[in-house]
């Protein structure tokens, strides 16, 4: 099953998206501010980062960045309810955050977006697993 980790200091809003987004079959994890998202980020579970940017410790968008340096960082969806061009254009560097979306937003097409890049992640993550699998016991 495919995971998500829902990284946002509103508890409110973290729960509503977690209402929907287990109604698509996702497996959930929550972090509450910027340390705990960037720990659990980097630990390899999460298929999916869904990141706001405004979260105490550190910053969504340093959560973000320091995920470059990763083999395979999380896909990532972007929640924000403000959005400078100069914080876009960093997030459009980042080849692994694949959507953005402002606060408020339709949660149908939120939702929607998540589990189509939770599904695609954990295959990816499936078929890296195998290919690892094979090359240990090729000959």
């Amino acid at each position: 099953m495919p995971t998500v980790l829902i990284a946002d200091n509103d508890r409110a809003v973290s729960g509503l998206l977690s209402d929907v987004l287990q109604r698509y079959g996702l497996q959930l994890e929550h972090a509450y501010d910027g340390e705990e998202a960037w720990r659990l980020a980097r630990s390899g579970s999460p298929d999916v980062l869904v990141c706001d940017l405004d979260m105490p410790g550190r910053s969504g968008l340093d959560v973000l960045e320091s995920l470059r340096e990763l083999d395979a960082p999380p896909t990532s969806v972007v929640i924000s309810g403000y959005l400078e061009a100069s914080i876009e254009e960093r997030l459009r560097a980042l080849p692994f955050v694949e959507q953005v979306f402002r606060k408020p937003f339709d949660l149908l097409v939120f939702a929607g977006a998540v589990r189509r890049l939770a599904s695609r992640a954990a295959a990816a993550r499936i078929g890296r697993a195998e290919g690892e699998e094979g090359a240990a016991t090729a000959y």
